[in-house]
């Protein structure tokens, strides 16, 4: 389908223009077509207790939106190659390269688990990339609470299509299914300068993500376990498992679900930020501006966790029905309480068509704690290879 045959349905008279909070009287279909924590609490004046708020918006046309060429060739070549089991985990020896599910089907369950599929295993649009980013943290009247700044790296190891080799780097890539290296060296603050963390995400369901931090201050490396993949980051309100907006593993062992889709239908979300973008964010009031809202076909998946001890008992994610790009995610403790939320706003090159997260507030909302992070648009690596990301290697990446 195209997105702008399929949107417009809800509140129609929200046409393309300038809104404000002022206009939540006289106009209902912005409630409507808003995702409600957003609507409710961030739509409004600035100011404490929760930033990245905003007071206006423009509302642009939906155009139909892409990922980059040679991994939409590679979705067409493989397209109903990757199979299922029962329970709706992907055969990951079935997958090439390419959306995994460019059209998610099956039963209720299946289509959920497919669209976070598509999400996890999204390519960025570059085979290897490093992008300087910052994150900084405040409390509930706006004091800054921590900082920390990064140059992150992600390598791909399977489902390569921008750089040789193509498909799997290499056999043990193939062998292990092992899908993507993500490195995150720290430059500040001071006390945590060189230290690293690295992470190789899996495709097998049954077998966990692997992540390792180096204490620069000690000179060693640890293997952390699937608790600690539940602390939150220095600067930050997401846990390791929220990396990019949600990363945690689908698996019938570590940390089990059940899936529901809750809706498929439209919403408002931001705008990709091209070349050329003025949104910023105002360190005073911590308030978004030149913020361009669309209509998209959007998934609210829900995520009911099967495991008591699992940081979250319930989570609710926003994914884009065509681009399956995550926008919002909603996490709530194991009493029901709404725990953390997590914003995606990305950075997209039209050219080239590459996309990440560039600008992701998240907050704790029971503590009333924001969050932003921002990070540049992606650039291209193609010197790196495996051996920069040995365990060994971890501690020169900060000199």
């Amino acid at each position: 389908f195209k997105s702008p045959d399929v949107v417009g349905k809800i509140a129609p008279e929200i046409k393309p223009g300038k809104y404000t909070y002022q206009d939540k009287a006289s106009k209902p279909g912005l409630k409507q077509l808003m995702i409600p924590f957003m609507y409710e609490k961030l739509f409004r004046t600035s100011g404490p207790p929760l930033g990245a708020t905003f007071s206006q918006f423009e509302v642009v046309p939906t155009t139909q939106q892409y990922h980059c060429l040679p991994n939409l060739e590679a979705t067409l070549k493989n397209k109903g190659k990757t199979k299922v089991d029962a329970q709706g985990f992907m055969d990951w020896r079935t997958w090439e390269s390419g959306i995994p599910f460019p059209e998610p089907s099956g039963s209720e369950r299946h289509k959920a688990m497919q669209a976070i599929y598509n999400w996890e295993y999204q390519h960025s649009g570059l085979d290897a990339f490093i992008s300087p980013a910052i994150s900084v943290g405040w409390d509930k009247n706006f004091r800054k609470l921590s900082e920390y700044v990064t140059i992150a790296e992600g390598f791909w190891l399977g489902g390569r299509v921008t750089d040789p080799p193509f498909g799997w780097y290499d056999e043990r890539a193939k062998r292990m299914g092992e899908y993507k290296i993500a490195v995150s060296p720290s430059i500040a603050p001071r006390e945590v300068y060189g230290n690293v963390t690295l992470l190789i995400t899996t495709l097998d369901p049954n077998v966990p993500n692997r992540l390792y931090a180096y204490a620069a201050s000690l000179r060693r490396v640890r293997m952390l376990t699937g608790t600690d993949a539940q602390d939150t980051a220095v600067g930050s309100n997401m846990t390791f498992d929220d990396s990019g907006g949600f990363a945690r593993k689908l698996s019938p062992k570590v940390f089990p679900y059940e899936y529901n889709i809750m809706a498929d239908r439209e919403y408002l979300v931001p705008e990709p930020l091209a070349p050329g973008s003025t949104v910023h964010i105002t360190s005073k009031d911590l308030q978004i501006h030149n913020l361009k809202m669309v209509r998209r076909p959007v998934y609210v998946i829900e995520l009911i966790s099967k495991d008591s001890s699992y940081i979250y008992g319930r989570s609710v994610l926003y994914i884009d029905k065509e681009t399956f790009d995550l926008y919002w995610n909603e996490s709530y403790d194991q009493k029901g309480l709404l725990f953390r939320v997590i914003f995606s706003i990305f950075n997209f090159d039209p050219k080239t068509a590459a996309k990440y997260p560039g600008i992701q507030p998240s907050w704790d909302v029971q503590v009333e704690q924001t969050a932003i992070a921002v990070e540049t648009p992606i650039i291209p690596v193609r010197h790196h290879t495996r051996k920069r990301y040995s365990i060994g290697a971890l501690q020169r990446f900060v000199k």
